[in-house]
Protein backbone atom coordinates (compact mmCIF):
# COMPACT_ATOMS: atom_id res chain seq x y z
CA UNK A 1 0.00 0.00 0.00
CA UNK A 2 1.15 3.56 -1.12
CA UNK A 3 2.05 5.77 1.96
CA UNK A 4 -0.09 8.55 2.37
CA UNK A 5 1.73 12.19 2.59
CA UNK A 6 0.80 12.76 6.15
CA UNK A 7 3.21 10.05 6.91
CA UNK A 8 6.11 12.12 5.72
CA UNK A 9 5.94 14.09 8.77
CA UNK A 10 5.69 11.00 11.07
CA UNK A 11 9.00 9.66 9.13
CA UNK A 12 10.50 12.78 10.06
CA UNK A 13 9.68 13.01 13.19
CA UNK A 14 11.09 9.03 13.55
CA UNK A 15 14.87 10.72 11.89
CA UNK A 16 15.00 13.25 14.47
CA UNK A 17 14.49 10.79 17.40
CA UNK A 18 17.57 9.01 16.07
CA UNK A 19 19.68 12.35 16.12
CA UNK A 20 18.49 14.02 19.10
CA UNK A 21 21.35 16.12 19.03
CA UNK A 22 21.30 17.36 15.60
CA UNK A 23 17.59 18.05 16.03
CA UNK A 24 18.18 20.39 19.02
CA UNK A 25 21.07 22.23 17.07
CA UNK A 26 18.75 23.26 13.87
CA UNK A 27 16.17 24.97 16.60
CA UNK A 28 14.39 27.48 14.51
CA UNK A 29 15.78 26.31 10.93
CA UNK A 30 14.49 22.98 11.38
CA UNK A 31 11.22 23.50 8.95
CA UNK A 32 13.70 24.95 6.47
CA UNK A 33 16.05 21.92 6.64
CA UNK A 34 13.44 19.45 6.19
CA UNK A 35 11.65 21.63 3.23
CA UNK A 36 15.37 21.40 1.97
CA UNK A 37 15.58 18.16 2.30
CA UNK A 38 12.42 16.67 0.39
CA UNK A 39 12.90 18.95 -2.20
CA UNK A 40 16.75 17.77 -3.03
CA UNK A 41 15.43 14.10 -2.77
CA UNK A 42 12.70 15.23 -4.82
CA UNK A 43 15.35 16.05 -7.58
CA UNK A 44 16.58 12.89 -7.66
CA UNK A 45 13.46 11.17 -8.49
CA UNK A 46 12.84 10.08 -4.11
CA UNK A 47 8.99 11.45 -4.11
CA UNK A 48 7.86 8.69 -2.09
CA UNK A 49 7.41 9.74 1.87
CA UNK A 50 9.59 6.78 3.26
CA UNK A 51 12.04 7.83 0.16
CA UNK A 52 12.54 11.25 1.35
CA UNK A 53 12.67 10.32 5.30
CA UNK A 54 15.21 8.01 4.22
CA UNK A 55 17.80 10.59 2.15
CA UNK A 56 16.74 12.94 4.84
CA UNK A 57 18.60 10.29 7.62
CA UNK A 58 21.44 10.80 5.19
CA UNK A 59 20.98 14.77 5.57
CA UNK A 60 21.51 14.38 9.25
CA UNK A 61 24.38 12.34 9.03
CA UNK A 62 26.41 14.49 6.23
CA UNK A 63 24.42 17.91 6.25
CA UNK A 64 21.90 19.73 4.02
CA UNK A 65 22.47 18.67 0.17
CA UNK A 66 25.78 16.42 1.08
CA UNK A 67 26.12 14.96 -2.27
CA UNK A 68 27.20 17.89 -3.53
CA UNK A 69 30.40 18.45 -1.96
CA UNK A 70 33.65 17.22 -3.23
CA UNK A 71 34.14 14.81 -0.43
CA UNK A 72 30.72 13.05 -1.10
CA UNK A 73 31.49 12.78 -5.03
CA UNK A 74 30.10 9.12 -4.39
CA UNK A 75 26.72 9.90 -3.47
CA UNK A 76 25.99 12.01 -6.22
CA UNK A 77 27.10 9.37 -8.51
CA UNK A 78 24.57 6.94 -7.63
CA UNK A 79 21.94 9.67 -7.04
CA UNK A 80 22.36 10.14 -10.69
CA UNK A 81 22.41 7.01 -11.55
CA UNK A 82 19.50 6.52 -13.80
CA UNK A 83 19.30 2.57 -13.93
CA UNK A 84 18.76 1.79 -10.30
CA UNK A 85 15.64 1.95 -8.44
CA UNK A 86 15.08 4.48 -5.85
CA UNK A 87 15.21 1.73 -3.17
CA UNK A 88 18.34 0.60 -4.76
CA UNK A 89 20.56 4.10 -4.67
CA UNK A 90 19.16 4.67 -1.10
CA UNK A 91 20.27 0.91 0.14
CA UNK A 92 23.48 1.20 -1.82
CA UNK A 93 24.34 5.18 -0.53
CA UNK A 94 23.69 3.41 3.32
CA UNK A 95 26.30 1.12 2.33
CA UNK A 96 28.68 3.89 1.44
CA UNK A 97 27.64 5.78 4.51
CA UNK A 98 28.71 3.30 7.21
CA UNK A 99 31.92 3.22 6.40
CA UNK A 100 32.55 7.06 5.47
CA UNK A 101 30.83 7.71 8.67
CA UNK A 102 33.23 5.50 11.24
CA UNK A 103 36.50 6.83 9.21
CA UNK A 104 35.34 10.31 9.95
CA UNK A 105 34.19 9.76 13.33
CA UNK A 106 30.16 10.33 12.58
CA UNK A 107 27.68 8.66 14.13
CA UNK A 108 26.93 5.58 11.96
CA UNK A 109 25.21 3.70 14.75
CA UNK A 110 22.41 6.19 14.66
CA UNK A 111 22.02 6.29 10.82
CA UNK A 112 21.47 2.46 10.93
CA UNK A 113 19.27 2.96 13.24
CA UNK A 114 17.02 5.32 12.19
CA UNK A 115 16.83 3.52 8.94
CA UNK A 116 15.82 0.00 10.22
CA UNK A 117 12.86 2.11 11.90
CA UNK A 118 11.57 3.30 8.98
CA UNK A 119 11.62 0.11 7.49
CA UNK A 120 9.86 -0.99 10.80
CA UNK A 121 7.23 1.54 10.43
CA UNK A 122 7.01 0.85 6.89
CA UNK A 123 6.40 -2.53 7.07
CA UNK A 124 3.49 -2.13 9.97
CA UNK A 125 1.67 -0.12 7.53
CA UNK A 126 1.39 -2.51 4.87
CA UNK A 127 0.98 -5.51 7.07
CA UNK A 128 -1.99 -3.27 8.31
CA UNK A 129 -3.23 -2.81 5.17
CA UNK A 130 -2.32 -6.51 3.83
CA UNK A 131 -1.19 -9.53 6.58
CA UNK A 132 0.19 -11.07 3.33
CA UNK A 133 2.54 -8.10 2.81
CA UNK A 134 6.18 -9.31 2.02
CA UNK A 135 8.83 -7.46 4.19
CA UNK A 136 10.82 -4.58 2.38
CA UNK A 137 14.14 -5.72 1.86
CA UNK A 138 16.81 -4.51 3.97
CA UNK A 139 20.20 -6.80 3.00
CA UNK A 140 21.26 -7.13 -0.44
CA UNK A 141 19.65 -9.63 -2.42
CA UNK A 142 20.60 -10.99 -5.93
CA UNK A 143 21.25 -12.98 -8.77
CA UNK A 144 24.57 -13.24 -10.01
CA UNK A 145 23.98 -15.36 -12.57
CA UNK A 146 21.40 -17.56 -14.32
CA UNK A 147 22.21 -21.03 -15.84
CA UNK A 148 19.36 -22.50 -18.17
CA UNK A 149 20.06 -25.52 -19.86
CA UNK A 150 18.28 -28.57 -21.25
CA UNK A 151 18.87 -32.30 -19.74
CA UNK A 152 18.16 -36.08 -20.84
CA UNK A 153 17.54 -34.82 -24.62
CA UNK A 154 19.69 -38.11 -25.84
CA UNK A 155 16.46 -39.76 -27.80
CA UNK A 156 15.96 -36.66 -30.43
CA UNK A 157 16.57 -38.04 -33.75
CA UNK A 158 15.31 -36.35 -37.33
CA UNK A 159 14.55 -38.10 -40.84
CA UNK A 160 17.14 -37.84 -42.77
CA UNK A 161 17.96 -39.05 -46.87
CA UNK A 162 20.92 -41.59 -46.24
CA UNK A 163 21.94 -42.85 -49.75
CA UNK A 164 18.47 -42.07 -51.27
CA UNK A 165 16.66 -44.00 -48.54
CA UNK A 166 15.25 -41.99 -45.43
CA UNK A 167 15.91 -42.78 -42.52
CA UNK A 168 15.10 -42.03 -38.94
CA UNK A 169 18.67 -40.82 -37.37
CA UNK A 170 19.95 -39.07 -34.30
CA UNK A 171 19.48 -35.22 -34.63
CA UNK A 172 21.37 -32.25 -33.16
CA UNK A 173 23.37 -31.86 -29.78
CA UNK A 174 20.72 -30.35 -27.11
CA UNK A 175 21.15 -26.82 -27.06
CA UNK A 176 24.04 -25.25 -25.45
CA UNK A 177 23.74 -23.81 -21.68
CA UNK A 178 21.95 -20.37 -21.68
CA UNK A 179 23.95 -17.99 -18.93
CA UNK A 180 22.11 -14.72 -17.71
CA UNK A 181 24.11 -12.12 -16.19
CA UNK A 182 24.63 -8.37 -16.13
CA UNK A 183 26.25 -8.64 -19.46
CA UNK A 184 23.84 -10.89 -21.11
CA UNK A 185 20.39 -10.32 -20.99
CA UNK A 186 17.43 -12.62 -20.87
CA UNK A 187 15.88 -13.28 -24.10
CA UNK A 188 11.98 -12.39 -24.29
CA UNK A 189 11.54 -16.16 -24.59
CA UNK A 190 12.91 -19.48 -24.19
CA UNK A 191 12.33 -22.05 -26.14
CA UNK A 192 12.24 -26.31 -25.41
CA UNK A 193 11.71 -29.02 -27.50
CA UNK A 194 10.03 -31.95 -25.81
CA UNK A 195 7.02 -33.94 -26.27
CA UNK A 196 3.25 -34.59 -24.96
CA UNK A 197 2.83 -36.36 -21.84
CA UNK A 198 2.15 -40.39 -23.95
CA UNK A 199 3.65 -39.16 -26.74
CA UNK A 200 7.46 -39.61 -25.62
CA UNK A 201 9.95 -38.85 -23.09
CA UNK A 202 10.14 -35.49 -21.81
CA UNK A 203 12.73 -32.72 -21.73
CA UNK A 204 14.30 -31.77 -18.21
CA UNK A 205 14.44 -27.67 -17.49
CA UNK A 206 17.59 -27.19 -15.50
CA UNK A 207 18.01 -24.01 -13.34
CA UNK A 208 20.95 -22.89 -11.63
CA UNK A 209 21.44 -19.51 -10.23
CA UNK A 210 24.85 -18.08 -8.95
CA UNK A 211 23.10 -15.74 -5.56
CA UNK A 212 24.84 -12.17 -4.58
CA UNK A 213 23.84 -12.37 -1.10
CA UNK A 214 20.36 -13.36 0.25
CA UNK A 215 17.28 -12.59 2.42
CA UNK A 216 17.45 -15.74 3.90
CA UNK A 217 13.44 -15.94 3.80
CA UNK A 218 12.30 -16.37 0.70
CA UNK A 219 14.96 -16.02 -1.69
CA UNK A 220 16.44 -17.70 -3.76
CA UNK A 221 13.49 -18.99 -5.04
CA UNK A 222 11.61 -20.69 -8.69
CA UNK A 223 8.49 -20.55 -9.80
CA UNK A 224 7.42 -22.81 -12.51
CA UNK A 225 3.75 -22.20 -14.24
CA UNK A 226 2.59 -24.23 -16.56
CA UNK A 227 -0.62 -26.43 -17.83
CA UNK A 228 -0.14 -28.56 -15.36
CA UNK A 229 -0.22 -26.05 -12.40
CA UNK A 230 1.93 -23.92 -10.17
CA UNK A 231 5.89 -25.83 -9.07
CA UNK A 232 7.71 -23.51 -6.64
CA UNK A 233 11.32 -24.58 -4.62
CA UNK A 234 12.96 -21.97 -1.48
CA UNK A 235 15.76 -22.31 -0.56
CA UNK A 236 18.78 -24.25 -0.97
CA UNK A 237 16.82 -26.24 -3.65
CA UNK A 238 16.31 -23.20 -5.23
CA UNK A 239 20.08 -22.91 -6.29
CA UNK A 240 19.65 -25.98 -8.64
CA UNK A 241 16.83 -27.13 -9.84
CA UNK A 242 15.42 -29.45 -13.08
CA UNK A 243 11.81 -30.97 -13.71
CA UNK A 244 10.46 -32.37 -16.71
CA UNK A 245 8.70 -29.78 -19.05
CA UNK A 246 5.81 -31.19 -21.09
CA UNK A 247 4.36 -30.01 -24.47
CA UNK A 248 0.64 -29.56 -25.48
CA UNK A 249 -1.23 -31.93 -26.60
CA UNK A 250 -1.64 -31.63 -30.52
CA UNK A 251 -5.48 -31.56 -32.25
CA UNK A 252 -5.89 -33.70 -35.05
CA UNK A 253 -7.03 -31.91 -38.06
CA UNK A 254 -10.17 -31.90 -38.94
CA UNK A 255 -9.47 -33.69 -42.29
CA UNK A 256 -9.26 -36.80 -40.61
CA UNK A 257 -6.71 -37.83 -41.99
CA UNK A 258 -4.58 -37.62 -38.48
CA UNK A 259 -1.87 -35.40 -39.72
CA UNK A 260 -1.35 -32.28 -42.11
CA UNK A 261 2.07 -31.88 -43.80
CA UNK A 262 4.88 -29.66 -42.43
CA UNK A 263 2.35 -28.09 -39.53
CA UNK A 264 3.37 -25.60 -37.36
CA UNK A 265 2.08 -26.87 -34.15
CA UNK A 266 2.04 -24.08 -31.80
CA UNK A 267 3.93 -24.23 -28.11
CA UNK A 268 2.36 -24.40 -25.24
CA UNK A 269 3.64 -21.39 -23.06
CA UNK A 270 4.40 -21.04 -19.17
CA UNK A 271 6.13 -19.35 -17.55
CA UNK A 272 9.68 -18.91 -15.61
CA UNK A 273 10.46 -17.03 -12.70
CA UNK A 274 13.17 -17.17 -10.40
CA UNK A 275 12.09 -14.02 -7.80
CA UNK A 276 14.60 -11.60 -5.79
CA UNK A 277 15.02 -8.73 -3.59
CA UNK A 278 16.87 -7.08 -6.41
CA UNK A 279 18.95 -4.92 -3.94
CA UNK A 280 23.05 -5.06 -4.42
CA UNK A 281 25.35 -3.37 -2.15
CA UNK A 282 27.38 -2.05 -5.30
CA UNK A 283 26.55 -2.38 -8.72
CA UNK A 284 23.89 -2.67 -11.39
CA UNK A 285 21.14 -5.73 -9.82
CA UNK A 286 20.34 -8.60 -12.07
CA UNK A 287 17.14 -8.32 -10.73
CA UNK A 288 14.32 -11.15 -10.85
CA UNK A 289 13.78 -12.96 -14.41
CA UNK A 290 10.40 -13.46 -15.69
CA UNK A 291 10.45 -14.84 -18.89
CA UNK A 292 7.77 -17.27 -21.07
CA UNK A 293 9.19 -20.40 -21.90
CA UNK A 294 7.76 -22.34 -25.50
CA UNK A 295 7.67 -25.90 -25.22
CA UNK A 296 7.42 -26.99 -28.65
CA UNK A 297 6.05 -30.76 -29.69
CA UNK A 298 9.64 -32.83 -30.62
CA UNK A 299 7.58 -35.03 -32.56
CA UNK A 300 9.45 -35.87 -36.40
CA UNK A 301 7.35 -36.89 -39.12
CA UNK A 302 7.84 -38.69 -42.39
CA UNK A 303 6.00 -38.97 -45.17
CA UNK A 304 6.71 -41.04 -47.87
CA UNK A 305 4.69 -41.43 -51.37
CA UNK A 306 4.74 -43.75 -54.22
CA UNK A 307 2.25 -43.74 -57.08
CA UNK A 308 1.84 -45.16 -60.42
CA UNK A 309 -0.24 -44.04 -63.83
CA UNK A 310 -3.37 -45.35 -63.99
CA UNK A 311 -5.27 -47.17 -66.63
CA UNK A 312 -6.41 -45.58 -69.79
CA UNK A 313 -10.66 -44.43 -69.61
CA UNK A 314 -12.70 -44.65 -72.66
CA UNK A 315 -16.12 -42.47 -72.92
CA UNK A 316 -18.25 -43.26 -75.77
CA UNK A 317 -21.73 -42.12 -76.68
CA UNK A 318 -23.04 -45.53 -76.30
CA UNK A 319 -21.58 -46.43 -72.93
CA UNK A 320 -20.25 -44.62 -69.69
CA UNK A 321 -16.93 -44.80 -69.09
CA UNK A 322 -16.28 -47.63 -67.17
CA UNK A 323 -14.47 -47.30 -63.33
CA UNK A 324 -11.40 -49.46 -64.70
CA UNK A 325 -8.30 -49.89 -62.06
CA UNK A 326 -7.07 -47.07 -59.94
CA UNK A 327 -3.79 -46.41 -59.55
CA UNK A 328 -1.90 -48.52 -57.06
CA UNK A 329 -0.38 -45.68 -54.60
CA UNK A 330 2.04 -46.60 -51.43
CA UNK A 331 1.85 -44.42 -48.42
CA UNK A 332 4.34 -44.42 -45.44
CA UNK A 333 3.96 -42.31 -42.54
CA UNK A 334 5.75 -42.32 -39.53
CA UNK A 335 6.24 -40.37 -36.41
CA UNK A 336 9.23 -40.37 -34.72
CA UNK A 337 10.02 -44.27 -35.67
CA UNK A 338 5.98 -45.63 -35.49
CA UNK A 339 4.24 -46.36 -37.98
CA UNK A 340 1.01 -44.73 -38.60
CA UNK A 341 -2.05 -45.18 -40.89
CA UNK A 342 -2.27 -43.83 -43.89
CA UNK A 343 -5.21 -45.36 -45.55
CA UNK A 344 -6.80 -42.05 -45.47
CA UNK A 345 -4.33 -40.77 -47.46
CA UNK A 346 -4.20 -43.79 -49.94
CA UNK A 347 -7.95 -43.69 -50.51
CA UNK A 348 -7.46 -39.52 -50.84
CA UNK A 349 -5.59 -40.42 -53.98
CA UNK A 350 -6.71 -43.70 -55.28
CA UNK A 351 -10.42 -42.78 -55.18
CA UNK A 352 -10.76 -39.44 -54.57
CA UNK A 353 -8.04 -37.97 -56.77
CA UNK A 354 -9.24 -40.36 -59.52
CA UNK A 355 -12.91 -39.56 -59.23
CA UNK A 356 -12.76 -36.09 -59.54
CA UNK A 357 -10.59 -36.90 -62.56
CA UNK A 358 -13.61 -39.30 -63.61
CA UNK A 359 -16.18 -36.03 -63.11
CA UNK A 360 -13.63 -33.57 -64.86
CA UNK A 361 -13.30 -35.78 -67.77
CA UNK A 362 -16.99 -36.86 -68.31
CA UNK A 363 -17.71 -32.54 -68.08
CA UNK A 364 -15.07 -32.46 -71.43
CA UNK A 365 -16.76 -35.48 -72.64
CA UNK A 366 -20.30 -33.89 -72.74
CA UNK A 367 -19.37 -30.70 -74.24
CA UNK A 368 -17.45 -32.16 -76.72
CA UNK A 369 -20.60 -34.40 -77.43
CA UNK A 370 -23.06 -31.89 -77.92
CA UNK A 371 -20.86 -30.77 -80.94
CA UNK A 372 -19.81 -33.88 -82.66
CA UNK A 373 -21.73 -36.60 -83.63
CA UNK A 374 -20.84 -40.64 -82.54
CA UNK A 375 -18.32 -38.77 -80.22
CA UNK A 376 -15.46 -40.47 -77.95
CA UNK A 377 -12.82 -39.77 -75.81
CA UNK A 378 -9.89 -41.40 -74.19
CA UNK A 379 -8.07 -40.03 -71.00
CA UNK A 380 -5.04 -41.12 -69.67
CA UNK A 381 -3.97 -39.44 -66.68
CA UNK A 382 -0.52 -39.65 -64.72
CA UNK A 383 -0.76 -36.97 -62.05
CA UNK A 384 1.49 -36.65 -59.19
CA UNK A 385 2.83 -40.16 -60.63
CA UNK A 386 6.74 -41.04 -59.26
CA UNK A 387 7.90 -40.51 -55.84
CA UNK A 388 8.39 -37.59 -53.27
CA UNK A 389 9.15 -37.76 -49.49
CA UNK A 390 8.90 -34.92 -46.97
CA UNK A 391 10.30 -35.07 -43.48
CA UNK A 392 9.63 -32.28 -40.76
CA UNK A 393 9.57 -31.44 -37.25
CA UNK A 394 10.71 -28.63 -34.45
CA UNK A 395 14.38 -27.77 -34.08
CA UNK A 396 16.00 -24.82 -32.12
CA UNK A 397 16.87 -21.70 -34.02
CA UNK A 398 20.36 -20.27 -34.24
CA UNK A 399 19.72 -18.93 -30.85
CA UNK A 400 19.32 -22.35 -29.15
CA UNK A 401 17.52 -22.05 -25.84
CA UNK A 402 17.08 -18.14 -26.58
CA UNK A 403 14.15 -17.36 -29.21
CA UNK A 404 11.70 -19.21 -31.16
CA UNK A 405 12.10 -22.56 -32.59
CA UNK A 406 12.11 -22.63 -36.44
CA UNK A 407 10.16 -25.73 -38.69
CA UNK A 408 13.02 -28.19 -40.09
CA UNK A 409 11.41 -29.70 -43.19
CA UNK A 410 13.78 -31.62 -45.46
CA UNK A 411 12.12 -33.52 -48.71
CA UNK A 412 12.72 -34.65 -52.57
CA UNK A 413 10.02 -35.06 -54.96
CA UNK A 414 10.04 -36.82 -58.11
CA UNK A 415 6.76 -36.57 -59.78
CA UNK A 416 5.48 -36.56 -62.82
CA UNK A 417 2.02 -34.29 -64.06
CA UNK A 418 1.27 -36.45 -66.90
CA UNK A 419 -2.08 -36.68 -69.01
CA UNK A 420 -3.15 -37.62 -72.38
CA UNK A 421 -6.51 -36.73 -74.01
CA UNK A 422 -7.95 -38.04 -77.38
CA UNK A 423 -11.47 -36.79 -78.52
CA UNK A 424 -13.08 -38.07 -81.79
CA UNK A 425 -16.46 -37.19 -83.50
CA UNK A 426 -18.00 -36.06 -86.93
CA UNK A 427 -18.48 -32.56 -87.86
CA UNK A 428 -20.30 -30.78 -90.27
CA UNK A 429 -19.77 -27.96 -91.99
CA UNK A 430 -21.18 -25.75 -94.60
CA UNK A 431 -22.70 -29.44 -95.85
CA UNK A 432 -19.75 -30.72 -95.85
CA UNK A 433 -18.83 -33.97 -93.12
CA UNK A 434 -15.63 -34.90 -91.62
CA UNK A 435 -14.32 -36.89 -88.51
CA UNK A 436 -11.97 -34.70 -86.10
CA UNK A 437 -9.86 -36.13 -83.74
CA UNK A 438 -8.46 -33.53 -80.91
CA UNK A 439 -5.69 -34.33 -78.79
CA UNK A 440 -3.61 -33.13 -76.04
CA UNK A 441 -0.65 -34.57 -74.39
CA UNK A 442 2.30 -33.87 -72.50
CA UNK A 443 4.28 -34.69 -68.69
CA UNK A 444 6.19 -32.22 -66.74
CA UNK A 445 8.36 -33.68 -64.30
CA UNK A 446 8.14 -31.78 -60.68
CA UNK A 447 11.47 -32.47 -59.49
CA UNK A 448 12.34 -30.32 -56.38
CA UNK A 449 14.76 -30.70 -53.10
CA UNK A 450 13.46 -28.66 -49.70
CA UNK A 451 15.65 -28.57 -47.00
CA UNK A 452 15.20 -25.71 -44.64
CA UNK A 453 17.23 -25.98 -41.64
CA UNK A 454 17.84 -21.98 -40.91
CA UNK A 455 15.07 -18.79 -40.26
CA UNK A 456 15.99 -17.98 -43.90
CA UNK A 457 14.32 -19.05 -46.31
CA UNK A 458 10.82 -18.71 -44.90
CA UNK A 459 8.64 -21.79 -44.63
CA UNK A 460 6.31 -20.71 -47.22
CA UNK A 461 9.44 -19.63 -49.62
CA UNK A 462 11.13 -23.17 -48.45
CA UNK A 463 7.75 -25.27 -50.01
CA UNK A 464 5.92 -22.93 -52.20
CA UNK A 465 8.53 -23.96 -54.95
CA UNK A 466 7.20 -27.73 -54.77
CA UNK A 467 4.78 -27.32 -57.45
CA UNK A 468 4.96 -27.48 -61.44
CA UNK A 469 2.34 -25.92 -63.89
CA UNK A 470 1.90 -27.00 -67.23
CA UNK A 471 0.16 -26.34 -70.83
CA UNK A 472 -0.75 -29.28 -73.25
CA UNK A 473 -1.85 -27.57 -76.26
CA UNK A 474 -4.67 -29.40 -78.40
CA UNK A 475 -3.95 -30.42 -81.95
CA UNK A 476 -6.19 -31.08 -84.56
CA UNK A 477 -6.75 -33.87 -87.31
CA UNK A 478 -9.23 -34.32 -90.21
CA UNK A 479 -9.94 -36.91 -92.32
CA UNK A 480 -12.86 -35.93 -95.09
CA UNK A 481 -15.77 -38.19 -95.67
CA UNK A 482 -16.55 -38.72 -98.90
CA UNK A 483 -19.79 -36.52 -99.90
CA UNK A 484 -21.94 -36.74 -103.62
CA UNK A 485 -21.71 -32.85 -104.10
CA UNK A 486 -18.10 -32.62 -103.74
CA UNK A 487 -17.87 -30.54 -100.71
CA UNK A 488 -14.63 -30.84 -98.65
CA UNK A 489 -13.02 -29.43 -95.42
CA UNK A 490 -9.63 -29.91 -93.97
CA UNK A 491 -7.44 -28.10 -91.47
CA UNK A 492 -6.59 -24.40 -92.13
CA UNK A 493 -3.66 -23.97 -89.39
CA UNK A 494 -2.79 -25.50 -85.84
CA UNK A 495 -6.51 -25.15 -83.41
CA UNK A 496 -6.17 -22.82 -80.09
CA UNK A 497 -6.55 -23.96 -76.58
CA UNK A 498 -4.76 -26.37 -74.67
CA UNK A 499 -5.06 -27.87 -70.99
CA UNK A 500 -3.36 -26.06 -68.62
CA UNK A 501 -3.24 -26.85 -64.77
CA UNK A 502 -0.54 -26.88 -62.14
CA UNK A 503 -0.05 -29.54 -59.13
CA UNK A 504 1.85 -30.46 -56.57
CA UNK A 505 1.93 -28.74 -52.39
CA UNK A 506 0.36 -25.74 -51.19
CA UNK A 507 -0.65 -24.31 -48.20
CA UNK A 508 -3.73 -26.01 -46.59
CA UNK A 509 -7.13 -24.42 -47.65
CA UNK A 510 -9.09 -26.53 -45.22
CA UNK A 511 -8.01 -24.40 -41.78
CA UNK A 512 -4.90 -24.35 -40.17
CA UNK A 513 -1.36 -24.43 -41.16
CA UNK A 514 0.36 -27.18 -43.02
CA UNK A 515 0.51 -27.89 -46.27
CA UNK A 516 -1.87 -30.08 -48.75
CA UNK A 517 -1.11 -32.11 -52.31
CA UNK A 518 -3.27 -30.21 -55.58
CA UNK A 519 -4.17 -30.67 -58.43
CA UNK A 520 -6.04 -28.18 -60.36
CA UNK A 521 -6.83 -27.95 -63.95
CA UNK A 522 -8.82 -26.45 -67.04
CA UNK A 523 -9.75 -26.14 -71.01
CA UNK A 524 -8.64 -23.08 -72.55
CA UNK A 525 -11.25 -22.87 -75.62
CA UNK A 526 -10.69 -24.79 -78.71
CA UNK A 527 -10.69 -22.99 -82.05
CA UNK A 528 -9.94 -24.80 -85.19
CA UNK A 529 -9.73 -22.60 -88.22
CA UNK A 530 -10.65 -24.48 -91.22
CA UNK A 531 -10.91 -24.22 -95.14
CA UNK A 532 -13.79 -25.34 -97.28
CA UNK A 533 -13.68 -26.76 -100.37
CA UNK A 534 -16.40 -25.63 -103.06
CA UNK A 535 -16.56 -26.75 -106.79
CA UNK A 536 -18.85 -23.87 -107.09
CA UNK A 537 -17.55 -20.84 -104.63
CA UNK A 538 -14.23 -21.87 -104.48
CA UNK A 539 -12.18 -22.15 -101.09
CA UNK A 540 -13.96 -20.55 -97.84
CA UNK A 541 -12.32 -19.92 -94.81
CA UNK A 542 -14.06 -20.50 -91.34
CA UNK A 543 -13.74 -21.16 -87.68
CA UNK A 544 -14.92 -24.50 -86.15
CA UNK A 545 -15.60 -23.81 -82.30
CA UNK A 546 -14.81 -27.42 -80.88
CA UNK A 547 -14.83 -26.62 -76.93
CA UNK A 548 -15.58 -23.99 -74.90
CA UNK A 549 -13.57 -22.79 -71.59
CA UNK A 550 -14.34 -25.01 -69.01
CA UNK A 551 -13.08 -26.26 -65.53
CA UNK A 552 -11.70 -29.92 -65.75
CA UNK A 553 -10.34 -30.76 -61.74
CA UNK A 554 -9.94 -28.90 -58.52
CA UNK A 555 -8.55 -31.44 -56.19
CA UNK A 556 -6.86 -31.38 -52.92
CA UNK A 557 -5.86 -33.75 -50.22
CA UNK A 558 -4.23 -32.66 -46.70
Amino acid sequence: MPMQAADTDDFAALVEANWPAVAGRLGERRAAFLDTAVQQAARHGLVAPLEAARYLNLCFAFGPAFETRPQHEWALALLADERLAPAVKLHQLKYRAVPELQRQGGDAAALQRADAALADRADAARRAADPDAEPLPRQACDIEAIDLRVLEADWRHEYRAVEGQWQRVPGPPPPAALRIDGAHPAPAVLSVLTHAPGRGPQARLQVRQALHGGCGERHPAVRWLGAEGLARWHGHEARAVSWPVAAMAPQPPATGLGLALAEEIPPGVALLETPTCALRDEGLPLGPLRTQVWTYPADQWLFALQREAGPEWTWSTAAAPAAGATPATRCRIERDGFALDARGWIEGFDQGLAQALRQGFGGLFEQWSQRAQNAGMQARPALLTGRAALAWGWREGAGGLAGEALMRVAGELDLGCGLAVSLDGEFDLGGSRARVQLSAEGDVRLQRSVLREQAKPGLLDAVLPCRAAFRLPFSMAVDPIAHDDGLVWAEAGPCSGAIVGEAGLRPRLSGGSGWQWFVRASVEPVVAPVMLADPLLGQVRRHLALLPALPLLDWSLG
